[in-house]
């Protein structure tokens, strides 16, 4: 595939294209998406304006969630573009760029140029990982950390190269640092079982292992000591406890983000999209591919416990043969198996848990799309045609259900919680449907490589519609960045009071560039809007219809704005006297406040 561009500086030129046409388009036009993006950005502000770059904090308290490369790098960003949505997701989005390549090496060193090409440009088209590379969160970090990690690993381990574990201390040192202990544990795991499966455990007894020891500890550890002595280990014990052992044990899981044994099952399928249709038959060609020689019956006559367990363990792998084609496979295999079971028994779940396993997938299904075009499996003629009506499916799927999510089509399930604007995009499933009915035609005339080009474009074109505008227009149905639109331009340099009262987004800090303050109870905000500072009161719409008769003073109803976090609407109260101000964040033209008097 792509013979006119089989050498290295062609393929990154081209992973660079898509790269941007699926990943730049109106990456900072969106609103901060809550809670995560709205926690991270304002966490990197909050470091930029202190000048205190080793403890996080958020709306003046220390936040716990998540250590502080990410808010490192978007400061670097922040000084680069300015404070903005932007600069807030670009690290994410360079960090996916770094993970397409990094996929791209993979696929090149494990298999062949070609299905490194495909590779790449399989995971940066799948639609989870594209949305990970346009959110301002860790995800995208640690997939590119853990990526290089199992990248040098391997490379190294085919050379022979014993000093592998002197770069993977570093990247697995920053992967700690994007997102914690998972960073080191999931890839030690792949490598140890991998290690185990191929017979070569001795090649963990090298003195050269400390190497790796020392960089991670160079890279990792002084911001970790750093950050709990400031805090008096209150920082380590909240994070390590709350939001990684919590996570793991939490039956329920930790803020209702629970799920099934199968969850992880149904969100490969639905993340993966529109790769996902070549799941089944990938599946099958691994099996295929890790068929090898007899197993050996020697191993189950050892004794001794621990030797019957070794043996027993080794008699259900199967028995490595000599191709690299099979050892690579193995690899892969380990890689998406451990973090795929990982996360499937942790007790709290989300779908972008699993994005680092996304590279070892889009690998396997390259290196099953590479072999059927060659003619080296027996893709047969039924699962080929299964796998283009699926992505036809998936054409229709995207089309009635932006239809549903729009209002045009009635759905009783979103309970009224429409995007209105997105129905437009409903016209993106017509690239699945074209790109399923064009690749069978050449299905049914044998030619292969055209087939897998109608598939790659296809699958560019569809994801990178869907992610230059599907956010910006979900947007207009989100609340906090026009919520503050509504308060004086000038809000953040003077002295002035804002709180919540029923309703909160983190984004809500980022905007207003001050401390928000959060009410729970009437009184609060009965002696907020008393209090002699101009003050600024966001709450539902609903709420304040039942305040407004047990508040005193003059008081001021700004204006509102639908919210689908909440599927309401949301208002802004004042008390300050001065009326008709232009706010400093909403370009669109206001009505102007309305004066209600609550004297009784």
């Amino acid at each position: 595939m792509f013979q006119r561009f089989d050498h290295r500086v062609s393929h990154y030129l081209l992973l660079a294209v898509v790269w941007a046409a699926v990943g730049l388009p109106n990456l900072g036009v969106p609103g901060l998406w809550d809670i995560d993006e709205g926690n991270n950005a304002t966490c990197a502000r909050a470091m930029w304006e202190s000048g205190n770059w080793v403890l996080p904090t958020f709306n003046n308290h220390i936040r716990f969630d998540k250590p502080a490369l990410l808010y490192w790098l978007q400061l670097a960003a922040y000084a680069t573009f300015g404070v903005n949505e932007f600069a807030a997701r670009l690290p994410s989005s360079l960090a996916a760029l770094l993970a397409v390549v990094a996929t791209y090496e993979l696929g090149r060193r494990a298999f062949n140029s070609r299905v490194g090409l495909l590779g790449g440009l399989i995971v940066a088209s799948a639609v989870c990982f594209c949305g990970a590379a346009h959110f301002a969160n860790p995800d995208a970090l640690l997939t590119a950390c853990t990526t290089l990690t199992l990248l040098i690993f391997f490379t190294s381990y085919r050379r022979g190269n014993r000093w592998w574990s002197l770069l993977t201390g570093v990247t697995t040192g920053l992967g700690v640092l994007a997102k914690g202990p998972v960073g080191l544990v999931l890839p030690s795991a792949v490598m140890l079982l991998f290690l185990l499966w191929e017979r070569q455990l001795r090649r963990l007894w090298d003195w050269r292992i400390l190497s790796g020891v020392v960089t991670f500890l160079l890279v990792a550890a002084p911001w970790y000591v750093w950050v709990s002595l400031e805090t008096k280990g209150r920082w380590l014990e909240g994070f390590i406890m709350d939001h990684n052992l919590r996570r793991l044990v939490d039956r329920n899981g930790m803020e209702n983000h629970g799920g099934p044994i199968y969850y992880y099952v149904l969100m490969l399928c639905l993340g993966f999209i529109p790769w996902s249709v070549f799941l089944g038959p990938a599946v099958w060609n691994v099996v295929a591919e890790l068929r090898g020689n007899p197993r050996s019956p020697r191993l189950a006559e050892k004794r001794s416990l621990i030797s019957s367990f070794w043996a027993t363990v080794v008699y259900y792998l199967p028995r490595p043969s000599d191709g690299p084609a099979q050892e690579a496979t193995r690899f892969l295999v380990c890689w998406a198996g451990v973090f795929f079971l990982f996360f499937t028994a942790a007790g709290t779940k989300l779908p972008n848990y699993i994005l680092p396993l996304y590279p070892a997938v889009a690998v396997l299904v390259a290196r099953l799309l590479d072999r059927y075009r060659a003619g080296e499996t027996a893709l047969a003629p039924w699962a080929l045609r299964l796998s283009l009506v699926c992505l036809a499916l998936v054409g229709v799927g995207v089309a009635v259900g932006l239809l549903m999510v729009g209002g045009v089509v009635h759905a009783g399930f979103l309970r009224g919680r429409y995007l209105p604007g997105v129905e437009v995009l409903a016209a993106a499933g017509l690239l699945p449907l074209g790109g399923a009915a064009l690749a069978g035609w050449y299905a049914r005339r044998n030619q292969r490589g055209y087939l897998l080009r109608v598939l790659a474009v296809t699958a560019v074109l569809f994801t990178a519609t869907l992610a230059a505008w599907g956010p910006a227009l979900a947007d207009r149905s989100k609340a906090p960045r026009d919520l503050v639109g509504l308060l004086p331009a000038d809000q953040a340099a003077r002295e002035v009071r804002i709180a919540t009262y029923g309703y909160f987004q983190p984004s809500l800090v980022f905007y207003c560039q001050r401390e928000v303050e959060v009410f729970t109870g009437e009184q609060q905000v009965q002696d907020f809007l008393d209090a002699p500072l101009p003050s600024y009161l966001i709450l539902k719409a609903d709420e304040w219809e039942e305040l407004r008769p047990k508040l005193h003073g003059q008081l001021h109803l700004l204006g509102g704005k639908y919210d689908i976090y909440e599927g309401r609407e949301i208002v802004v109260v004042t008390n300050e006297v001065a009326a008709g101000f232009v706010g400093g964040l909403a370009s669109r033209e206001r009505k102007r406040p309305e004066s209600i008097s609550t004297d009784k």
